[in-house]
């Protein structure tokens, strides 16, 4: 009788000393996990443009209280696109990062092979009064293109008038360099010549002339482009887009820079 008393004692020992010596761990892994919560985000811009294949967007949590100092990260995500907006997400934070009185904002910005895209304009507070649902709304806007530079600049010839430029070997273009030359292909034959730019005018081409080269194809392309530059009177540069006038103020052609490898 003695013997059984003393071996359910100490089994009862060891499973008390069991308990005693998962309790810390189990209790720590519960601990961790409340430590952590998560935020839905859902990112929208207005635009109806279609994002390039490979556009990344990033949504991050930053702590904004402090003036004339960089935010503080709290948590960021990153993933890549598929499809028209809008784009939902789960971002994870420690709980412990967010205080009491202490100003925050959820941000976005899409890039595409480093090139940013759109970016949020506006403060968007997930505990303050303007945002009370789930997920957290956060809309972009589109970020301007500066525009590009008149000169040295590839130009890519994308309408001659009203007609959108076909390409057949070659794409048409021009350059006009630093030192007042022009210099391009006019879908079957090189053009070169001057250019000169005034307040009064703003573009002129001069002394333009061309390879002798027949073509099969494209020569009505060819030669309205031909008579586009010898028309031109003026220039607009919107972003990337560059568009040629004449005296009139019609558009006689557009074009694209390209950013040669």
């Amino acid at each position: 009788m003695s013997k059984k008393i003393t071996f359910s004692a100490l089994a009862l020992t060891s499973v008390l000393l069991g308990a005693c010596s998962n309790t810390p761990e189990q209790g720590a892994e519960t601990t961790a996990e409340q430590q952590m919560k998560t935020m839905q985000v859902q990112v929208l811009y207005k635009d109806r443009s279609m994002l390039p294949p490979g556009s990344q967007l990033t949504v991050t949590l930053s702590d904004v209280s402090k003036m004339d100092v960089a935010a503080e990260v709290i948590a960021s995500e990153t993933v890549t696109l598929d499809g028209a907006p809008p784009y939902d997400l789960a971002l994870t934070y420690a709980a412990d990062a967010v205080k009491e009185r202490m100003r925050y904002s959820v941000s976005a910005k899409i890039t595409h092979n480093g090139e940013l895209r759109y970016i949020t304009t506006q403060n968007n507070d997930p505990f303050g009064t303007t945002q009370t649902q789930s997920p957290i709304k956060v809309m972009m806007e589109r970020v301007a293109k500066p525009n590009e530079s008149l000169v040295n600049t590839y130009w890519k010839a994308m309408k001659i008038g009203a007609e959108q430029v076909v390409v057949q070997q070659r794409e048409p273009q021009i350059t006009l360099h630093q030192d007042g030359r022009v210099s391009g292909f006019l879908g079957c034959n090189q053009v070169m010549g001057q250019y000169v730019t005034a307040q009064h005018f703003g573009l002129r081409f001069k002394s333009l002339a061309s390879t002798r080269k027949m073509c099969m194809e494209q020569m009505d392309q060819e030669q309205a482009f031909s008579k586009a530059l010898a028309d031109t009177f003026s220039y607009h540069i919107n972003g990337d887009t560059l568009l040629l006038k004449n005296e009139q103020g019609d558009a006689l052609a557009s074009f694209k820079a390209v950013h040669l490898p």
